[in-house]
């Protein structure tokens, strides 16, 4: 027992007896000891640049289908054409689509396209 306590006797005064340290004390502000011997670089986060929010812009035109009457015969479908549309121009019934897709075999109206060349009778 004598022992140990000598030992933490000799620490405690080699602890507080040390005069190599070159670090320095400042008790100034708050009481606490700190290490002033070099300066400690400020570190400041930067965000990183975030790209230009882009607006969205949508196509608001309205395409109509061509007006007039259609004979019978071969028809090439334009832009805004639907079986619908294209009964009513032939018939005057809307409703009347179904003969134009009984004469085009595999016609529906979704799988009418822009360009193709279709039979009305």
């Amino acid at each position: 027992m004598k022992r140990a306590l000598c030992t933490v006797a000799l620490v405690a005064i080699g602890v507080a007896g040390c005069n190599n340290n070159k670090k320095t004390a400042d008790l100034s502000t708050n009481g606490s000891v700190a290490d002033i011997s070099a300066p400690q670089p400020v570190v400041t986060h930067q965000p990183s640049p975030q790209p230009a929010v882009q607006p969205v812009v949508y196509d608001t035109t309205i395409t109509q289908a061509p007006t007039g009457t259609i004979a019978n015969g071969s028809y090439t479908v334009k832009k805004g054409d639907t079986l619908y549309n294209l009964a009513v121009r032939r018939y005057g019934d809307g409703k009347q689509w179904t003969k134009i897709a009984s004469a085009n075999p595999g016609l529906r109206p979704e799988t009418l396209k822009v360009g193709a060349t279709i039979t009305i009778p």
